[in-house]
């Protein structure tokens, strides 16, 4: 049979000459973590031979059609992100992939868990064919968890084990996504138990989602068949699952930054084999100035484990996970996907090639990256016909008192259950005492419900109201404000733009990031929208908002994640999430 690798091996041996040899790079093996100056020769896109210097000099000359200069910088594989919701940057497939591209990242494993729980099937499978034909390499994983906690909130679809074996058969799906029911998997409830049971039948993995289990509850979760973890808290957590052999990825998103967690348990076991990166979830305008995988890498580095490691654990660890056996290094035979950087301490990007091919010089697309698939514009906000009275909470007793429920937001960002005395006019709770706000949770999947309205403390505003579709994990429309009047004009806006984000006072708009693309994405470059967050965070700042370590534009986005402790709000009501029940509203009332 015909070699299909002839031409490279023939370039390998210097018969021929390469396509493109990049001279002088400092290269970063990650195999055995070292750095040295080498050449590196590609060609048909891949990597065909990489010389070693010796006395300053390469220890033999490799020729191409094309060379480039990079001494002083260094050369390391395409990065790989194991675990990344593209909603979160706010842009669809082909957007996010120039943004990627731009930092380097050449693979991505995308879960679209967050417009499956809007659209479900449909959405699971626009983000696939929207991701095909790109330069970046997207592999799927079919989420798991729509919605996260049945019964307890409404999504826009509900995926059991016979939904999601239909799925898996898509282009490039590499898993199930996240298994964030942990419960469910350890305590083998038959909906978790038989969605770990199709991937284990599909032979594709089971990605996990496992905050501060440890211990026998580990032991159970491993057994059950999830093998990897992104959600350690700490270095011991680190280690626990380190050491049982999970898969583990040090995550820096948006919010959650664990580089200093796996630093400290790198320190511990600094040969461990089974790490990668991930990012998880970024906005927009925190990837326009921070960056993405390079983040990752740049902020391990910082927390003290040595570069070549830390960009080990961001390319090849990946690589191993997904089983992508001539990827994530820089060695002859592999898919030639190069980043060149100017520094391991800034990880600015300089140059990225995919396959051999340019797509990053200094820092700017040489191509353009559009996907063949139009963008899902499909007006996915679907409310009942709302009044002001609909954002007014209602009592059972004309006049008096009364003690409400609360949702009372930590410094930290986390959710604690308390109480507040109201005062009762007709019925109706009209006010509340300062740093309380009304808010409420509006189902926009059709199904026909008036607002629930509850009582959120420390949020921040004083005045107005701030509306949004970005509301994890079911997507439903999130209105808090001070008042009934421009709570409905932020739901009644969103409604018309097809979701996003909305600030209003005095009964006018004040800012807003329109969102057509269910409700969570728009279809523009992520260096046009980014500005607008940050436009849309300035005047959430000025109105007071502030949610822990939150972007104020996402400082609702998770009151409804009925899976974190302790009380969430959901279309149905308040959520008790340690014991996965609905909580009254209504406590002691005083006539």
């Amino acid at each position: 049979m015909h070699s299909k690798r002839g031409q490279i091996v023939a370039a390998s041996r210097g018969d021929i000459p390469m396509d493109l040899v990049v001279r002088g790079a400092q290269l970063v093996n990650v195999f055995t973590a070292e750095i040295y100056p080498a050449d590196i020769g590609i060609k048909e896109g891949r990597f065909a031979a990489i010389v070693r210097y010796k006395n300053g000099k390469p220890e033999y000359k490799i020729e191409g059609d094309k060379e480039v200069q990079a001494e002083g910088l260094y050369a390391t594989p395409g990065y790989i992100d194991a675990h990344v919701h593209i909603e979160s940057t706010m842009v669809p497939p082909d957007m996010f992939a120039r943004a990627l591209l731009r930092n380097g990242t050449t693979t991505a494993v995308i879960d679209p868990h967050e417009i499956a729980n809007v659209m479900g099937a449909e959405g699971v499978k626009y983000m696939v064919e929207a991701s095909r034909g790109l330069p970046v390499q997207f592999l799927t994983t079919i989420p798991s968890c729509v919605p996260a906690v049945p019964g307890l909130e409404t999504a826009g679809a509900e995926f059991h084990a016979e939904d999601i074996a239909k799925l898996i058969g898509l282009p490039g799906v590499v898993g199930v996504a996240e298994l964030m029911d942990y419960p469910g998997v350890i305590n083998q409830h038959s909906r978790m138990a038989g969605i770990v049971q199709t991937g284990l039948d599909h032979q594709v993995l089971n990605e996990g989602h496992a905050p501060r289990v440890t211990g026998r509850q580990l032991q159970a979760y491993l057994a059950a068949g999830v093998n990897s973890d992104h959600e350690s808290r700490d270095h011991e957590e680190f280690l626990e699952k380190l050491r049982a052999g999970m898969m583990v990825y040090i995550r820096e998103s948006s919010v959650s930054k664990f580089a200093d967690v796996a630093a400290k348990a790198w320190e511990i076991v600094p040969h461990a084999m089974n790490i990668a990166m991930c990012t998880d979830d970024i906005e927009p305008h925190d990837m326009l100035k921070n960056g993405q995988m390079n983040r990752v890498i740049r902020r391990t580095i910082e927390e003290g484990v040595p570069a070549p490691l830390a960009i080990r654990y961001a390319t090849l660890g990946g690589a191993l996970r997904y089983g992508l056996r001539d990827q994530g290094a820089i060695a002859a035979g592999y898919s030639a996907d190069l980043v060149l950087v100017e520094s391991l301490e800034t990880m600015r990007v300089r140059d990225v090639y995919v396959k051999g091919e340019q797509m990053i010089s200094n820092g700017e697309p040489t191509i353009e990256t559009k996907s063949s698939t139009p963008p899902l514009l499909k007006n996915t906000v679907h409310l009942p016909e709302l009044c002001e009275d609909d954002f007014v909470i209602h009592v059972p007793v004309e006049s008096g008192k009364a003690n409400l429920t609360t949702i009372e937001v930590t410094n930290a960002g986390t959710t604690i259950q308390s109480t507040v005395e109201v005062e009762v006019e007709n019925g109706e709770v009209k006010a509340l005492p300062p740093d309380h706000i009304f808010v409420s949770v509006t189902g926009r999947h059709g199904q026909g419900r008036k607002p629930f309205v509850g009582v959120l403390k420390g949020a921040g505003l004083s005045r107005g109201a701030y509306g949004t579709t970005v509301a994890h994990d079911s997507h439903n429309l999130v209105v808090a404000g001070t008042n009934a009047a421009d709570m409905l004009l932020a739901a009644r806006n969103l409604a018309d733009w097809g979701g996003g984000l909305c600030l209003t006072r005095n009964r006018e708009v004040l800012a807003k990031v329109e969102l057509p693309i269910a409700g969570l994405m728009a279809p523009e470059p992520i260096e046009e929208l980014g500005p607008k967050v940050e436009a849309f965070n300035k005047i959430a700042t000025d109105m007071g908002i502030s949610v822990g370590r939150r972007s104020p534009a996402m400082a609702l986005s998770s009151l409804t994640l009925t899976v974190i402790p302790s009380i969430r709000i959901s279309d149905l009501g308040l959520v008790d999430v340690e014991k996965q029940q609905m909580i009254p509203l209504y406590n002691e009332m005083k006539g």
